[in-house]
C-alpha cells in the first residue's frame, strides 16, 4: 500500500517565501501523517505569474530544491511538484523528483499551453517522465501534458502503475475530471493530481484535486478549498484490473504506425 497526500494550495503570485512556508506546512503534515508520497501543485514557488519568471527561476541546486531534499529525508517521502527551472539561459516548468534517497529524476512539461503563451516563457522538455522508485514504477505529468493522450498511452506501456500529475489547471472543471477519469480507465493505473486554487487575470484555478482508481473510481476528491488530501493506493488493484483484461496489449499498432508515416509522408 502507498499513501499519497495531495497539497491543494492556494500559490500566491510571485511571494516564493510565503510559498515554501505555505508548501513547509503541507510537508509537515503529510509527515505526521505518515505519507508516502507529497504532490504539490505546478509553479507552487512562484505561481502563474510568467512575465516575472526570468528573476523568479532558480536551478535545481538552489533554495528550494534543497528545502525539498532536507524534508524528503526527514519524512521519508517522495515529494512531487513542479519549479520554474533556470538552466543553462532557459526556463522550464519541471518537476524535480526528490525522495529519501535525494533528487530521483527530473521531468519538464513537454507541452506548453498556447492560448496563455507558456511557449513564450519557457523551454518544452524532450523526455517523458517515468521513474523507478521504492514501491514501484511511477509517472509524472503536468497539466496541459493531460490532453495527450500518448503521454500515458506509452507510460502504460512501460508498466507505470501510479500517474502524479501537478497542475494550475483553470476554468473547466469538466475536462479535468473527464480527462483524469479518461487516463486511469483507458491505462488501468491510478491517477493521482494536485491542482492548485486561485487566480490568474481571467483564470480561476478551481482545485478539486483527486486520485482515481485504475478501475474509474474517485477515491477521494476535493472541493476549492486549500486542504490536504490522504489517500490509500493498493497496487494490486492495478494487477487486478489488468489480469482480467489489459486492453492495451490489444493494440494494433502496425496500424497506427502505417496511418502516421503515410501522413507524415504526406507534410
Amino acid at each position: 500500500m502507498v499513501t499519497v497526500s495531495l497539497a491543494q494550495m492556494d500559490v500566491r503570485q510571485g511571494d516564493v517565501e510565503a510559498n515554501r512556508r505555505k508548501a513547509l506546512e503541507f510537508i509537515e503534515e503529510a509527515g505526521r501523517r505518515r505519507s508516502n508520497v507529497l504532490v504539490l501543485p505546478e509553479l507552487w514557488p512562484v505561481g502563474y505569474i510568467l512575465d516575472k519568471l526570468p528573476e523568479l527561476a532558480e536551478p535545481l541546486n538552489g533554495e528550494t530544491v534543497s528545502m525539498l531534499k532536507e524534508k524528503a529525508v526527514q519524512h521519508d517521502m517522495y515529494i512531487i511538484g513542479s519549479i520554474a527551472e533556470f538552466k543553462e539561459g532557459k526556463i522550464f516548468n519541471t518537476v524535480p523528483l526528490v525522495g529519501p534517497e535525494g533528487l530521483v529524476g527530473v521531468y519538464s512539461k513537454i507541452h506548453l499551453f498556447k492560448p496563455l503563451k507558456e511557449h513564450l516563457y519557457f523551454t518544452p522538455g524532450r523526455k517523458l517522465g517515468i521513474f523507478d522508485v521504492e514501491f514501484g514504477r511511477i509517472g509524472v505529468a503536468v497539466c496541459y501534458d493531460l490532453r495527450f493522450p500518448e503521454v500515458f498511452r506509452v507510460m502504460a506501456l512501460k508498466d507505470v502503475s501510479i500517474v502524479f500529475v501537478v497542475a494550475a489547471f483553470p476554468n473547466r472543471l469538466n475536462h479535468w475530471r473527464s480527462m483524469l477519469y479518461s487516463r486511469a480507465v483507458e491505462n488501468q493505473f491510478f491517477m493521482v493530481a494536485a491542482n492548485r486554487i486561485g487566480s490568474y487575470g481571467d483564470n480561476r484555478f478551481f482545485g478539486h484535486s483527486m486520485v482515481i482508481d485504475p478501475d474509474g473510481e474517485i477515491l477521494v476528491e476535493a472541493g476549492e478549498t486549500e486542504i490536504l488530501l490522504t489517500c490509500d493506493l493498493k497496487l494490486e488493484k492495478v494487477k487486478q484490473a489488468r489480469s482480467k483484461l489489459f486492453h492495451v496489449e490489444q493494440r494494433k499498432a502496425e496500424i497506427y504506425d502505417s496511418f502516421l508515416r503515410e501522413k507524415q509522408a504526406g507534410d
